[in-house]
């Protein structure tokens, strides 16, 4: 008979009870419950202790389901058995970058330029091609409990290349144990590529895991069609992969522990990179993920605060505020309770955003695990959808800030000014599920788990700036770091000339980057924000209408082509500048 955590603990308890002649018995229950508490609080373990760094930032559990799993829902496994099937070449092998021989450049350049990614080198490497092992060297000492939840993985197609789909495939079922994948669903939206149809239902029969294929009967967009896939899966937890990834070994296990041990955790594998150019593995650094104004997701280095709360161990999940939404995992029933994804929302962007703050603001965590690595070919977007694809965007982002930002929407307005007459739809649903979740503040989000952000800061002013002698507007064009700023025909629609001048002195481009002086200590260039770097302060004057260098007491001025910084001149329209609201 299998029993339950909660009904061993009851079990003990009545135990505890009875007369000490039963010790046996009372021996034998204490066991018992050991082992089923061993089972059920997954976790790390690494030489017998249990690790764990749960200081919840949530005050209580405020959902439907338990915090974990019942016992009779978790499954047995054994480690999968390394198998590499490589092509005769060896190319590719170990994640070595392709290198075309003369006679394959000018096919290989052409499907290049077709599919923004290199196609040849993809169908020229084996479908099992073996990959390196990039894990810290903590994270292979790890033991993980003997039992845990099954998976469905959830892959949504649209006219996907056949060498990479089956590659993300064969990745999932050769470094993932057997046991624990319920599932691999396909979801085919609406693909027009004949090899989607037929050939790959035959080719599904053939793998050694369950594949399911749905198709849908009209474009959904990648949002929908995970639902869709998610309404078909039966395993406890929900694994999401684009279909041009690559799993390497030991990826599974952190993210369904992680997982079992609170349901409430989205858990998000360490993204490498697969390169566009030769289909190589790139190993990327672990990092955890921000956001620009433009709302799209960035890289950003380990907080100092999450270092110190993780008590320098690298092999422990680290907080992010948002993820790239290309991998992730999260409870099935949880996903749902939660309110899954905005249906409202079209295409992709925005919604792993959406994700994110919805989950830290409404009662659960978004983890990175570093012991979890998966390679996400970062190729230029071939979605394709009805209507135009910015229009679209605009109105998923509008969607999400007039949600879920409360009074920070400005802030992106002010940014992005045209971007607010886009109607962003019918709000009800999703305002009122946040209602109904008893979801915090966006401010709270900003406190507690991105105060690194930029709109945690107070300004002085959001919008543009104007020089008064030639009526044109700073710019910073490419955002380049050490790149020079310039001046350009004011356009009025924010982007490359959004400029943030913080109450601090600090002056921000609209990707995060702030106004500060070159090497020769007279250009203003882009420099990377920091807020011990005394060169990149500033103070406005609103009198003279100049911008003085605080720290040289120097003034900003528009010399030839480039701006600089020079003796601050009243009778010189070329030192004054106008702050204009973007809002």
């Amino acid at each position: 008979m299998l029993f339950s955590v909660k009904n061993s603990r009851g079990c003990f308890k009545r135990a505890m009870q009875v007369s000490k002649r039963n010790w046996l018995c009372l021996i034998l229950i204490f066991l018992l419950y050991l082992s089923l508490t061993n089972i059920s609080q997954v976790t790390y373990k690494k030489n017998g202790s249990s690790v764990s760094y749960d200081k919840s930032l949530h005050s209580n559990w405020m959902f439907k389901i338990s915090k974990n799993y019942d016992y009779i829902y978790l499954r047995e496994w054994t480690e999968p058995t390394k198998v590499i099937v490589s092509v005769s070449s060896g190319r590719g092998e170990n994640g070595t970058a392709f290198v075309p021989t003369s006679d394959e450049k000018p096919i290989m350049e052409k499907r290049l330029k077709e599919q923004h990614y290199n196609v040849l080198a993809s169908e020229k490497m084996s479908l099992r091609r073996s990959l390196p092992d990039y894990r810290f060297p903590e994270c292979r000492s790890l033991i993980y409990p003997k039992k845990l939840p099954t998976a469905t993985v959830i892959i949504v197609v649209h006219n996907e290349i056949w060498a990479t789909l089956l590659r993300t495939v064969w990745s999932i079922i050769d470094r993932s144990p057997r046991e624990l994948i319920e599932e691999i669903i396909i979801v085919d939206d609406a693909s027009t590529w004949t090899h989607l149809k037929q050939p790959l239902d035959d080719y599904a029969k053939t793998l050694p895991a369950n594949i399911k294929i749905m198709r849908t009967e009209n474009r959904e967009g990648l949002i929908r069609a995970r639902i869709k896939g998610a309404n078909m899966a039966k395993g406890n937890i929900l694994i999401f992969l684009d279909a041009h990834i690559e799993c390497t070994e030991g990826w599974l296990q952190p993210i369904l522990s992680r997982i079992a041990w609170d349901r409430s955790v989205v858990a998000v594998p360490l993204i490498d990179g697969i390169s566009t150019e030769n289909m190589g593995y790139q190993k990327f650094p672990l990092e955890i993920n921000g956001l620009h104004w433009s709302l799209i997701f960035d890289w950003m280095p380990v907080p100092e605060r999450e270092i110190i709360r993780t008590k320098h161990d690298r092999t422990a999940p680290l907080r992010t505020p948002t993820h790239i939404g290309c991998a992730f995992a999260m409870d099935r029933e949880f996903f749902f309770e939660i309110g899954s994804y905005d249906e409202g929302m079209d295409i992709w962007g925005s919604e792993n955003v959406e994700l994110a703050w919805r989950t830290w603001m409404c009662g659960g965590s978004l983890e990175i695990l570093p012991c979890s690595r998966v390679a996400h070919l970062f190729r230029s977007s071939t979605y394709s959808f009805d209507g135009n694809a910015e229009q679209i965007k605009t109105r998923n982002n509008n969607r999400l800030i007039e949600v879920w930002m409360d009074e920070f929407k400005n802030r992106i307005y002010a940014a992005y000014p045209r971007t607010k007459s886009v109607s962003p739809g019918d709000l009800t649903q999703r305002k009122n599920l946040r209602k109904q979740l008893n979801c915090k503040s966006f401010r709270w989000y900003l406190e507690n788990i991105y105060p690194e952000s930029a709109w945690f800061k107070e300004f002085i002013n959001m919008g543009s700036i104007k020089n008064v002698a030639e009526n044109k507007c700073l710019d910073a064009y490419t955002i380049k770091i050490s790149q020079n700023l310039m001046t350009y025909s004011c356009h009025n629609v924010g982007g490359a000339q959004f400029f943030a001048f913080s109450t601090s002195g600090q002056i921000m481009t609209f990707r995060d980057p702030c106004v500060g002086i070159g090497s020769d200590k007279k250009s203003v260039v882009v420099v990377k924000c920091s807020e011990t770097d005394k060169s990149q302060f500033w103070d406005y004057k609103q009198e003279e209408k100049w911008i003085v260098h605080r720290e040289s007491n120097l003034c900003m001025t528009k010399h030839e082509n480039r701006i600089i910084i020079d003796t601050c001149n009243p009778f010189d329209n070329k030192f004054k500048w106008e702050l204009k609201s973007g809002a």
